[in-house]
């Protein structure tokens, strides 16, 4: 199995609870510890990580609007409802989280498709590439998530019995990318690794203020993987949640520079999320 070693940042274990402020950056209280560690190629993997087992994989997905310009143009800034290459780009994806959940409905979540780009490519998003360890959602923020979602399809569904978040990110830049994206095998993480903190994403008095979210403290168990030089039809998919398991710790994961890259092609990547809903 092919290895990277390279930095990643934990949370501080001395503080108990963090906050990620959008609106007042002056009030973040985001410590990080840095440890370099091993960072697995699942591309030469001896058994490929699945969502069942790690929790994360990569799949094959051929998208024709993912590396469109517009797709960049558009996502620069935030977008309160859904632009056509949105839309698109959410249909064109969903079947292969349907075909990979087997659950009995998918649907998108509503603003969760974000465009991030490294710090040296020449232009950048309203979403910086996340450069800590983290989980975006937990079982005390995910229902406004859901709720959200639910909203904005216009319609209602069928009463279910558990629903799961997978998330997706993909490269919109060609090989070799200076940062990609890390991810942790969730059987490696204990219960005393969770450090929560709040995210201030907006104005006070909207729906999406403050989400919880979690960030994670230090072990040496932890398992990463990554995958390398990833391609226009390479998807990574991972969970973000699982009702059925409503406190466990779901794949971290974070921007990272991979060795020796620091000048290859600056990564430009592209995230989507979906609500899967099982009777």
């Amino acid at each position: 199995m092919t290895t990277v070693c390279a930095t990643l940042n934990y949370f501080d274990a001395r503080v108990p609870r963090g906050r990620f402020d959008l609106v007042d950056p002056a009030r973040n209280l985001m410590p990080f510890e840095a440890h370099e560690v091993a960072i697995h190629d699942i591309r030469t993997a001896a058994q490929p990580p699945s969502i069942e087992r790690e929790g994360f994989m990569l799949a094959t997905h051929r998208s024709d609007y993912a590396r469109r310009p517009e797709m960049l143009d558009t996502n620069l800034v935030t977008q309160d409802g859904l632009p056509p290459i949105n839309r698109a780009y959410y249909e064109e994806l969903q079947p292969l989280i349907e075909k990979i959940s087997g659950a009995r409905e998918v649907i998108p979540q509503a603003t969760g498709l974000t465009v991030r780009l490294s710090p040296r490519a020449s232009r950048q998003s309203w979403a910086a590439a996340a450069d800590f360890i983290h989980v975006d959602v937990t079982d005390k923020s995910v229902g406004r998530f859901l709720d959200f979602s639910l909203a904005a399809l216009g319609r209602e569904i069928a009463p279910y019995r558990r629903f799961v978040l997978f998330q997706t990110w993909r490269a919109v830049s060609d090989p070799p990318q200076d940062n990609v994206l890390a991810l942790v095998d969730r059987t490696s993480v204990q219960p005393a690794d969770v450090a929560l903190y709040d995210a201030i994403l907006t104005a006070k008095g909207s729906m999406m203020e403050s989400v919880e979210a979690a960030s994670c403290r230090y072990s040496a168990g932890h398992r990463w993987s990554y995958a390398s030089n990833m391609g226009a039809e390479d998807v990574l998919v991972f969970l973000g949640y699982d009702s059925d398991q409503p406190q466990a710790a779901q794949p971290f994961h974070t921007g990272f520079d991979i060795p020796g890259q620091e000048y290859a092609v600056p990564r430009a990547s592209l995230e989507a999320r979906f609500f899967a809903f099982y009777d």
